[in-house]
């Protein structure tokens, strides 16, 4: 394709994708941060407690964010016009996510008080915590469906859908947030647990929703019962090939997080509490590079699965180069903001609100860094399929670099928590840096449709 012609369908898409995309995060991580900020008037002890359940849902979510990985497929499925193998694809990952959610929440349900007790020392938080943590395993059962039908509108670039759903679901958590919590409207004063209770009912309206508009809409990707019991052992043995890997590589992720957050707790309720607000807003700043990681995951993936591997690595080079421009912004309003932000939490301690106010700058400085890794990672390798690859930069980053640095600041140094924090954060830098050369590499560039779709198609 011309260069012009490239240049032109490149800002067309990217401003198709990237703003729904956006908005969707942003809705997404307001549940979050909506929680945090009404829990947040309970005090360091309760923000503490979303802190500890919240690893666990982290933990599910990372997890299946590797089933998600199937996403590759059925985006490269859906520019190739294979319908057939994009329902079963959709078929597979379904039927993954809930067989994943289930037993994982099963193992969490019996041992709910000694997984809370990693991270909390305090036995009457732990009892507090056990009720809200039991109510939200329900809502990560629903959610296993529900960001199932989500990702895969997402792989086909429809996100508006998801986007409307997920603003209806928001307002309806927001306002029950209100009402459950400190008992408004004539309702009782449930405390933690009302943010529980407003998240189930939001959840099930939001998945409701969006499984009623797949269907009614016959989006390409609906299926019967009878799809989902007529897998082919060959198909699911190629698509598991390249996606194990990454549920590998989202799990082994995931739980070194948790462990980082067992650290934070050690060193005590402001510590754990500060890492929770990071990480609640870490979030909010990372939706600058979300969108464009999306496009780039839909946009590459569909041009690998057109046999165009130069075009599908001109767009990732102009990705890249957006992605660092972005991120110098973000930085610097994470500077600016960052007083305003730690005024939202003026009924923590005076000690969670400077450790809060000095983590940010440090996210302000190293945001590059996490921006790249998102593009490339999930933007990239994730679309040509490069999962063995992200699971040994996890192996390296995680696991040998950044996760002893912060257990042993810890637990034998006794730093700061600041400087743990820096030390946390050299997961990112370090990964930055190796992933730049397989970025440059473009040996992340494949085409994941090229062998056996059609022999399935006819089995």
């Amino acid at each position: 394709m011309h260069a012009s012609n490239l240049n032109s369908e490149f800002r067309k898409n990217v401003s198709r994708l990237v703003i729904p995309s956006v908005l969707q995060m942003l809705v997404g991580n307001s549940f979050s941060l909506i929680n945090t900020l009404m829990v947040g008037r309970l005090g360091d002890s309760a923000i503490a407690v979303v802190a500890a359940v919240g690893q666990i849902g982290f933990v599910l979510s990372m997890i299946l964010t590797g089933v998600y990985g199937i996403t590759a497929f059925i985006t490269q499925y859906h520019g190739k016009g294979d319908k057939h193998s994009l329902q079963q694809a959709f078929a597979l990952m379904l039927l993954s996510s809930v067989t994943v959610t289930l037993v994982l929440v099963a193992v969490v349900f019996v041992f709910k008080s000694s997984i809370l007790r990693l991270f909390i020392n305090d036995p009457g938080a732990v009892q507090y915590g056990a009720h809200y943590l039991t109510l939200l395993l329900l809502v990560y059962l629903i959610n296993s469906v529900k960001d199932t039908f989500a990702s895969a509108l997402g792989a086909i670039g429809q996100v508006k859908a998801t986007l409307m759903i997920g603003l209806v679901s928001m307002s309806i958590n927001a306002g029950l947030d209100y009402v459950l919590i400190y008992g408004k409207l004539g309702f009782p004063e449930y405390g933690i647990a009302g943010a529980a209770y407003a998240t189930l009912v939001a959840s099930v309206v939001g998945g409701t929703a969006l499984i009623v508009y797949v269907y009614v809409r016959k989006v390409s990707f609906h299926l019967t019962f009878r799809s989902l019991t007529s897998l082919k052992f060959a198909f699911v043995k190629r698509l598991y090939r390249t996606t194990l890997p990454l549920v590998v590589h989202e799990g082994l992720w995931s739980v070194g997080n948790m462990l980082y957050a067992v650290a934070f707790g050690y060193m005590g309720v402001t510590a754990l509490a500060t890492f929770q607000l990071a990480r609640t807003f870490n979030g909010y700043f990372m939706m600058g590079i979300y969108g464009f990681a999306y496009a780039a995951n839909v946009l590459i993936g569909q041009k690998l699965s057109r046999k165009e591997p130069d075009e599908a690595i001109a767009f990732a080079r102009k990705f890249t180069a957006l992605t660092i421009v972005v991120s110098l912004f973000v930085s610097v309003a994470i500077a600016a903001l960052s007083p305003y932000i730690v005024m939202l939490f003026s009924q923590t301690s005076g000690e969670v609100q400077t450790a809060f106010r000095h983590v940010m700058l440090i996210q302000a400085v190293l945001m590059l860094a996490y921006f790249l890794n998102n593009v490339w990672i999930v933007g990239m390798f994730r679309a040509g399929g490069d999962n063995v690859y992200t699971l040994k930069l996890i192996l390296v980053t995680t696991w040998l670099i950044a996760l002893p640095l912060v257990l042993a600041g810890a637990y034998l140094f006794h730093w700061p928590v600041e400087v743990v924090y820096v030390m946390f954060a050299l997961e990112e830098v370090s990964k930055a840096c190796i992933g730049y050369f397989r970025y440059r590499s473009n040996k992340w560039a494949n085409n994941l449709t090229q062998s056996g779709s059609e022999s399935d198609k006819a089995a």
